[in-house]
């Protein structure tokens, strides 16, 4: 049995996260707090590999991506086990438990949790203007770029690309095929 190393390890690891995407989903509604939970630390992680940042934002330099969390402490401890020791190209990936709206800013992406609550949207209003990939639950006019849902006890995600284009953010055609709904305005 050979052992995956480099790029296989990194297919492997995507068709993992892709069955956990699509197949282990409707499991939720056996389990729905913790095994939700995990599945979006996981998609986390899945959606830093599928943006792309523009050049100027240092997001495509060298350093950390930061995947901010504004939920609960159980909620940031999935995350930060989900991302820990994961790197893409080379750039580790860090979970961080924001305390302010200014901390935001620091962020390449950032969960808010419920994205219609008024928190939600001062810790939008934070990143407006910044290349931050902005997730949340819920479907809004404007905000976030990611968006998860509910569809037939399934955890799916739409996606707002004129959200993603106002961040300055390319998002993959492979993540936008596995989206329930792409909203172009």
């Amino acid at each position: 049995m050979a052992i995956l190393t480099g790029h296989g390890w990194r297919r492997c690891a995507t068709a993992v996260a892709a069955y956990l995407m699509m197949v282990a989903a409707p499991l939720l509604a056996q389990s729905p707090a913790p095994l939700e939970a995990e599945l979006k630390a996981v998609f986390l992680f899945n959606f830093a590999k599928y943006v792309t940042w523009r050049e100027q934002s240092g997001v495509s330099g060298k350093g950390d991506i930061r995947v901010c969390t504004t939920a609960n402490d159980a909620f940031f401890a999935m995350v930060k086990s989900a991302l820990e020791g994961e790197d893409i190209d080379g750039r580790p990936l860090v979970a961080v438990a924001l305390d302010g709206l200014d901390d935001a800013r620091s962020c390449q992406i950032l969960y808010v949790g419920d994205a219609r609550t008024a928190d939600a949207k001062d810790w939008f209003g934070a990143v407006r203007d910044g290349d931050v990939l902005t997730v949340g639950e819920g479907a809004t006019i404007e905000e976030p770029v990611i968006a998860f849902v509910r569809d037939q006890n399934r955890l799916r995600f739409d996606i707002n690309r004129a959200a993603a284009s106002r961040h300055h953010l390319t998002i993959s055609a492979k993540l936008l095929r596995l989206a329930r709904r792409v909203q172009e305005r």
